[in-house]
């Protein structure tokens, strides 16, 4: 009997603590209030889509090793077929601080020209844009 009721406060517990049991929360935001959503978007030819890709998370990844500030990015394609990421940064002053790394990076600067290249454009060709959460 001791070790059922400990069975089942376990479980209560666990199952407490999951937030299954909460209806109607939705999805979190995207974004919080301060924070940066920057968009870039370039046209790819459809049989270059894959490659292109495969360099933005090569240069993702890198990103996530390398850069001194910290933030998330996701690389995918658009619905009119343009290829491109969403990063989203804490503050203004974040994304700043990582555009600076980013231009001062060759590594970095390299890994973007090999995007733009596989799609036949250059850096300067990809529409970027910023959102500020409110």
């Amino acid at each position: 009997m001791k070790y059922f009721l400990s069975t089942i406060l376990l479980l209560t517990s666990l199952y407490a603590l999951s937030g299954h049991h909460a209806t109607n929360e939705g999805l979190m935001p995207v974004a919080k209030p301060g924070q940066i959503i920057v968009t870039y978007k370039g046209e790819c030819p459809e049989d270059k889509i894959d490659e292109s890709i495969a360099i933005v998370k090569k240069t993702i990844a890198y990103e996530r090793k390398n850069s001194p500030v910290s933030y998330s990015s996701s690389p995918g394609t658009w619905s009119d077929g343009t290829v491109g990421a969403v990063d989203l940064h804490d503050s203004e002053e974040a994304m700043n601080k990582a555009f600076e790394w980013q231009a001062n990076d060759k590594k970095w600067s390299d890994l973007y020209d090999q995007v733009a290249a596989a799609c036949g454009i250059t850096v300067e060709d990809f529409e970027v844009v910023t959102l500020t959460a409110r």
